[in-house]
């Protein structure tokens, strides 16, 4: 006899305990169930990026980065179940790291036949339409975009409006950030000064810009959730379905009117 037979007690077959497998794999799945909504809650955070673009993001007077867009980005990771944190970057940065970065979007991003491959994306947003801006020193009765390509345009980096005017053939000076266009305007350093009509219409409100005036309007877009091709297809399937659900249920329209005024 083995040590261990020598040393079983009389009654050691009648405790023994027979297991039933199938028991055991009830629990596991029970177990498991359980265990989902934890991991769900562990999941990291999505990395959000944007700029300094008021109205669309801006930094709140509590610290917080607020806008329109930014309303609109967390109503939507909130109803899609995701976690999120939100970083401020000058804009060419912030494109870059959402590129290069997996786990990573930025936004607001307007979709382009040339960019439409380098990301995922979730949207549309916002609509943004384009116009054409003077100053004390533009010259005048200009009235389409093939009359201004003598002329010098202000633009920023990495810009879809400024891309969109460089792809076609305009002369565009970029800047590193778009606040500083319309100073350039007024100085009569540039000739004209192209961005959204809502970015223009918010620096009115808090600017001294009365002696800008609209040209034309040239161009209307889409503003998008740009995300690294490596975010999961289910995390944007989610995300675009709690997108849908804010157009239709009207919570898009109440935030636009609150904050845009044409």
């Amino acid at each position: 006899m083995s040590w261990w037979k020598d040393r079983r007690t009389p009654h050691a077959e009648a405790n023994f305990v027979r297991v039933n497998p199938v028991k055991i794999v009830m629990r596991a799945i029970i177990a498991w169930c359980l265990l989902m909504p934890v991991l769900a809650r562990a999941e990291p955070p999505m990395h959000l990026i944007t700029e300094n673009y008021p109205p669309y993001n801006m930094v709140e007077d509590n610290g917080e980065v607020g806008g329109l867009s930014t309303i609109m980005v967390k109503e939507m990771f909130r109803r899609a179940g995701i976690p999120f944190a939100i970083d401020l970057q000058p804009w060419a940065r912030a494109y870059k790291t959402a590129q290069s970065d997996e786990n990573t979007c930025v936004y607001s991003t307007t979709r382009t036949p040339a960019r439409e491959y380098q990301f995922k994306w979730v949207g549309p947003l916002l609509q943004n339409v384009w116009a054409l801006y003077a100053g004390p020193h533009s010259p005048a009765h200009v009235q389409s975009l093939e009359q201004i390509r003598p002329y010098i345009i202000g633009g920023y980096n990495g810009d879809a409006v400024a891309q969109y005017l460089i792809g076609q053939g305009l002369h565009v000076e970029l800047s590193p950030s778009d606040d500083l266009n319309p100073r350039k305007l007024l100085a009569g350093h540039i000739d004209y000064w192209a961005t959204s009509i809502y970015r223009f219409n918010y620096l009115l409100k808090h600017n001294d810009t009365t002696a800008l005036t609209k040209v034309m309007e040239f161009n209307s877009v889409m503003l998008y959730l740009a995300c690294n091709p490596k975010v999961p297809d289910a995390k944007i399937a989610r995300l675009n379905a709690a997108i849908d659900a804010m157009h239709k249920d009207g919570f898009s329209e109440r935030e636009r009117r609150r904050y845009l005024v044409k």
